[in-house]
């Protein structure tokens, strides 16, 4: 049996779509059984579709992630707990970065179709998995990273709090508040088991590339494939927060990997760690969650997510 649940996150983006969305899903009138949760909290996303998951073992479940990238994060978190493969998650674009799908090469307005959505065919993709020395693992469909785009990150959370601000914005503000105090970070970096340069750093940022885009249209791994089996490892040094002012734009279009190699490192890996004296702030589709020492995979085509019907 297929069954439709619908996780609708009501502080995502700029007002509150909720009632919108429970019109917009009852004028489906699905045959399918189809069930509606409305998020209150952190990690209310994740805990409730394990929850749902573990209850209903034995069906089909169309998981629709309605929110930004943090909604599609818990929900995706808590189906990789679930260990179930009788799912897929469709990504219903309503927060204000909506940085995953930029990467599926279809229009983002069509996966505000819930209809489409629903008439979708399935693609499986890869995985990434962050794992500490604590045993604190987090999944993710998109980037995880550590150093100056993490502190970009903590700081956005901040500012997004100030009147009028979207993430979008407060993401850009809290980019050039970090520019002049967080751009050197010391670890060191191990991909696929081998140290990777000489040194401990100091680093601008390191990150481990499944999508394309993060930090509301940064173009941050521009040959990245979701359904290639690997991780883009790219790894940027230091510079001067005029230089570093100076490159954004590029960055943003994607062009810092052919364009810098003096400064910016990639490759293709399977596993890249984390190696540290102390716990490092680590990015995981915006969520900041400080880890020991972690270990980031890619499992290859692990998750099943759903494209709408175009």
């Amino acid at each position: 049996m297929t069954k439709h649940f619908f996780v609708l996150n009501p502080a995502a983006g700029t007002k509150d779509r909720t009632e919108k969305l429970k019109e917009a899903i009852q004028k489906l009138k699905l045959k399918d059984s189809c069930d509606i949760f409305v998020t209150d909290g952190v990690r209310a996303a994740e805990n409730e579709v394990f929850r749902y998951l573990e209850e209903h073992k034995g069906d089909f479940v169309r998981i629709y992630a309605c929110g930004g990238d943090g909604t599609l994060s818990e929900v995706v978190n808590g189906v990789y707990r679930s260990k179930s493969s009788d799912c897929a998650v469709a990504v219903v674009p309503i927060g204000s970065g909506n940085d995953f799908v930029k990467s599926l090469d279809i229009p983002v307005q069509c996966f505000l179709d819930l209809k489409a959505l629903v008439e979708g065919d399935l693609r499986e993709i890869d995985l990434l998995v962050a794992k500490d020395a604590e045993n604190n693992e987090r999944a993710s469909l998109n980037i995880i990273s550590a150093g100056f785009d993490a502190a970009v990150c903590k700081g956005q959370e901040k500012v997004k709090k100030w009147p009028m601000v979207s993430g979008k914005t407060a993401y850009n503000i809290s980019l050039v508040k970090s520019v002049f105090s967080k751009t050197k970070h010391y670890f060191v970096l191990n991909v696929d088991g081998q140290r990777f340069g000489d040194s401990a750093g100091p680093y601008l940022f390191a990150i481990a590339a499944n999508g394309k885009y993060y930090g509301g249209g940064y173009k941050a791994s521009p040959y990245s494939d979701i359904s290639d089996g690997f991780m883009e490892f790219i790894r940027i040094d230091t510079v001067s927060p005029v230089r570093l002012l100076s490159l954004v734009g590029k960055f943003r279009e994607g062009r810092h990997i052919d364009e810098f190699k003096s400064i910016c490192t990639s490759k293709q890996c399977k596993t890249m760690q984390f190696v540290s004296d102390k716990p490092i702030d680590i990015n995981l589709d915006g969520e900041i969650v400080p880890m020991k020492n972690p270990t980031i995979k890619i499992i290859d085509r692990a998750i099943k997510i759903i494209l709408p019907k175009v």
